[in-house]
């Protein structure tokens, strides 16, 4: 994604893309545990007690991904390089700036003050929601960073963009929902895993 301009360097870069497609894979991962809550042997153990973890864990990664984002934009716009510059000149006109603002908004404003309650993270419906509107903000992410290399002048949006994801996710989730099926949720064979459950319970 940084070969796309190679005269921008950024050494947060790496990191910002780990911390957003983790933020992404933990969405993921709590709509696929709201989708399995009531499934043995997931039952036994999804508890509100486990959606306020996830939560918690769903907050951190939304503060963590807005932390690495704004410190990327201090750095290079305080030290006004002309190779540097022009990476987020391309991001905020044209029509660019709707995603960046769309982005701050929808993956860092929202979920920040809905996921402050506690009545959020408690609620597994609500949490999912929550949970899956950052994985489509996730795509629009991906987007801002990657087109406007090739459109830098002004905002385009073509056919392929929006087509392409839907099927290729759509492939990746059947293979993921294929290995989902084929293997325990649960390490129910795991002597210790009796230990933690209990422990789990009384917490």
């Amino acid at each position: 994604m940084m070969s796309l301009e190679p005269k921008w360097y950024s050494t947060i870069f790496g990191m910002i893309f780990m911390v957003s497609f983790g933020l992404a894979a933990l969405a993921l991962a709590i709509l696929a545990t709201r989708f399995l809550e009531t499934e043995k042997p997931l039952a036994r153990v999804v508890s509100p007690d486990r959606w306020h973890d996830l939560g918690n864990l769903l907050l951190a990664f939304v503060m963590f991904w807005a932390y690495l984002n704004f410190s990327q934009f201090l750095l290079i716009w305080s030290e006004n390089l002309a190779e540097e510059i022009p990476w987020y000149l391309h991001r905020i006109g044209g029509g660019w700036e709707w995603a960046a603002i769309a982005l701050i908004l929808f993956q860092f404003g929202l979920p920040f003050v809905l996921l402050l309650s506690r009545d959020t993270k408690r609620n597994s419906q609500i949490l999912a929601t929550v949970a899956g509107a950052i994985l489509f903000i996730h795509w629009l992410d991906v987007f801002w960073m990657i087109a406007p290399s090739f459109y830098p002048a002004r905002f385009q949006l073509h056919w392929m963009d929006i087509v392409a994801p839907i099927g290729i996710g759509g492939l990746w989730l059947a293979v993921f929902l294929g290995y989902l099926k084929a293997r325990a949720l649960l390490p129910l064979h795991d002597p210790r895993f009796a230990e933690l459950l209990e422990q789990a319970q009384e917490a």
